[in-house]
């Protein structure tokens, strides 16, 4: 086989997907955008379907019977996003209602210790990673990497402790660097 043979245009193959566009019926194409890569409506701009190339969604959204959005009134989907699963407004995207079922409740939340008015709920960064910050953002801008535990510290009296993990020992430490309380 020649050189030409291996790299020819018409030896590349795409493959398709085996359903069509499930808005209009017509066949799906593997479309570009700058680097990206999406299965796009070949009827464009008649059909603006999209999905993406990598990402499989193996998990249709589920109702949550007899609860509804505080918002809206509409019936509770259990979804499944980008960070996880969480539970958002069925009125998606008239009503923007979601909550993580993994945070805990706003009542359990520890007050904030510089505002003393927000609570410190977890939140996740656009990298993924988990924080603990002020609901009040942006009027206050207090955050932890940690879990906060609300007791107040010891030795300087500041209304939070971070629960630290290391060695597979949990301890509780302030986290104001110029106080240095650590509990055993």
């Amino acid at each position: 086989m020649s050189e030409n043979e291996l790299f020819s245009n018409s030896q590349r193959h795409t493959p398709e997907p085996a359903e069509p566009c499930p808005k209009c019926g017509a066949q799906l194409r593997i479309r570009h955008s700058g680097r990206n890569s999406f299965w796009g409506c070949e009827t464009y701009p008649n059909c603006d379907y999209t999905r993406s190339v990598h990402e499989q969604s193996d998990f249709d959204s589920q109702p949550l019977p007899g609860q509804h959005c505080p918002d809206c009134e509409s019936e509770l989907v259990l979804k499944k996003g980008r960070y996880g699963f969480f539970v958002g407004c069925s009125a998606f995207p008239k009503c923007h209602y979601m909550v993580d079922p993994n945070a805990p409740a706003e009542e359990q939340a520890p007050v904030c210790p510089e505002c003393e008015k927000g609570r410190l709920l977890q939140r996740t960064s656009r990298y993924g990673k988990s924080f603990y910050a002020c609901d009040s953002f942006p009027k206050c801008r207090y955050s932890l990497n940690e879990e906060p535990v609300a007791e107040s510290c010891p030795k300087c009296g500041w209304r939070v402790l971070a629960r630290h993990r290391q060695h597979g020992r949990d301890s509780l430490r302030c986290p104001q660097k110029e106080c240095g309380y650590r509990s055993n």
